[in-house]
């Protein structure tokens, strides 16, 4: 899908011998430009696991591992998180909302599990500059209208609205696009708003507080190659047929996202997600930034900015979001990132070796990392445990 219309919806085959360890005790850990550099664990274990992949899913999952008692070691190419070197995570609009991903039961689940850790994170005082996550009021409209989504029940803050109250949000010269009263859906909630660089170095720091170790390696399948009681692969595209990754699954691929940073306006608190029809565009106050976006291009590899897009983007933006949003942008950056799509569902699955090891699955989040991150990774805990 194209346009960015919203939905409801020479590489080393293993470690290197300093990754190997299986017990690792004693000694300090630090942080240093935002990579946990751990010269050796505080806490012991007899469980050994080795994380792929340091994005979202993968920084979360190695996080509940180590509270579940583990001894974690994630790997990764890019373990810091650059979002200008191939990790969707580091340039996310870093909105709650699943997309990209099944509208099921099971992602409904994970989506709620991860909204009560981000409200668990705020109501510990810590301050945004240490997490980066913010409660802030979100609303959308889709014309024609989708299915109520299967989170919103447990959702204590989702309302619908009527047409009027839409319409309302625009001032007196309406939308100016059309809304079909009798097929159109409306609705707004209170949802966490993460600004990602800060939230992924919070991540960081809590793995290195408990003892975790980040190491930059790429690893190239098979999983099985690495050792560990507990072999977790969270690495998104690297799964993907095309880069000949761990998995080789089929069913992965690229949907290309380009988004615009604009700059922050004290007005602008909220965030939109406008489909009309064939288009749709989106706003993000994500902190740092106000995010306007964007495009969905299945398939499509390049990270390159394109200007045509931009000026889509802005033309889209300015047509079905307020005026009072897009009157006044003054953009001050680009971003373009592919998120890790897989048809079908999200891949959370384990398997026991026939060594006694396991293996878990936890990757294609699509564009809901942030949303279902905490959910997944304690879906990964519950199997890792029901497979030993």
């Amino acid at each position: 899908m194209k346009g960015g219309s919203m939905p409801a919806w020479s590489p080393s085959r293993a470690l290197p011998d300093s990754m190997r360890t299986r017990r690792h005790i004693g000694g300090p850990c630090r942080s240093k430009n935002s990579v946990v550099v751990c010269q050796a664990a505080s806490r012991q274990s007899n469980k050994t696991a080795v994380v792929v992949g340091a994005g979202i899913i993968g920084l979360t999952t190695t996080l509940r591992l180590l509270e579940h008692g583990y001894d974690v070691t994630c790997v990764a190419e890019n373990v810091d998180g650059d979002p200008n070197k191939g990790v969707a995570s580091g340039g996310a609009g870093g909105l709650w909302f699943p997309y990209l991903c099944e509208s099921t039961e099971r992602t409904g689940r994970w989506a709620n599990e991860t909204s009560r850790e981000y409200e668990d994170i705020l109501a510990k005082g810590l301050g945004f500059e240490e997490h980066g996550v913010a409660l802030k009021k979100v609303w959308q409209n889709y014309s024609p209208g989708n299915e109520i989504p299967p989170w919103a029940p447990d959702f204590p803050s989702f309302e619908l609205l009527t047409l009027a109250q839409v319409e309302e949000r625009y001032g007196p010269e309406g939308p100016e696009y059309d809304i079909d009263a009798k097929d159109f859906l409306a609705y707004q909630f209170e949802a966490p708003i993460v600004q990602v660089d800060i939230f992924l170095g919070y991540l960081r720091d809590r793995i290195a507080a408990l003892g975790g170790r980040l190491r930059r390696h790429r690893v190239d399948g098979p999983i099985e190659e690495l050792e560990g009681d507990l072999l977790v692969n969270c690495a998104g595209l690297g799964n993907a047929t095309r880069y000949e990754g761990l998995e080789q699954d089929g069913k992965m691929k690229p949907v290309r996202g380009q988004i615009i940073h604009c700059k922050n306006q004290a007005h602008i608190t909220e965030a939109v997600t406008i489909g009309a029809g064939d288009e749709g565009a989106y706003m993000i106050p994500r902190g740092d930034v106000i995010v306007y976006g964007g495009t969905s291009d299945e398939n499509e590899f390049d990270t390159g900015v394109s200007q045509d897009v931009v000026e889509d983007i802005i033309r889209r933006c300015k047509k079905l979001l307020p005026k009072k949003y897009t009157d006044r942008m003054e953009v001050v950056g680009h971003w373009v990132g592919l998120r890790p799509f897989r048809e079908g569902e999200v891949r959370v699955e384990g398997r026991r070796l026939d060594d006694g090891r396991v293996v878990v699955n936890n990757y294609g989040h699509g564009g809901s990392g942030f949303t279902l991150c905490y959910g997944c990774a304690d879906e990964v805990v519950r199997l890792a445990s029901n497979l030993k």
